[in-house]
């Protein structure tokens, strides 16, 4: 794996200098990308737990399966 970086540009001369995210800057993007896969894992759960909930309530009414899936909304895309 490669060490990840960041770009600073300097819009007076152009110049555009690599810089190896190192100390703090490294910690706060992992915790940011950690964070990010936490959110996004919730989202996901919560969206599984509504589903979960609808169907159990379209069961109460003695809809067929059939019926189920054509009242449920078409799956989203995954969150990525």
């Amino acid at each position: 794996m490669s060490n990840l970086t960041k770009q600073i540009h300097n819009i007076k001369t152009g110049e555009i200098e690599i810089v190896e995210l190192v100390g703090q800057e490294l910690q706060e993007y992992q915790e940011r990308i950690a964070n990010d896969i936490i959110v996004k894992a919730q989202k996901i759960a919560d969206r599984e737990q509504a589903r979960a909930t609808k169907i159990s309530a379209y069961q109460k009414l003695g809809l067929t399966e059939a019926e189920i899936e054509a009242l449920l909304p078409t799956p989203a895309e995954p969150i990525s």
